[in-house]
């Protein structure tokens, strides 16, 4: 099983709430430790990249109909 794009476009926009720099960083040492209670099937961090190209469509159409 992998990320849904909801799980994906959730874990994108939170990013910028984190305070972290940089998306690596904040995937590995943030999401990957304290949130695999809300996402069930985690995934890698050079999985997560390519999944984030799959959301890119829907991410800026709810952020534009917002």
């Amino acid at each position: 099983m992998r990320l849904s794009v909801s799980e994906v476009m959730m874990i994108v926009i939170t990013i910028y709430q984190s305070g972290y720099r940089d998306f690596k960083t904040y995937y590995i040492y943030f999401v990957c430790r304290y949130l695999t209670n809300v996402f069930s099937e985690l995934v890698s961090y050079t999985r997560i990249l390519k999944l984030m190209q799959g959301v890119l469509v829907p991410l800026c159409s709810y952020l534009t109909y917002r």
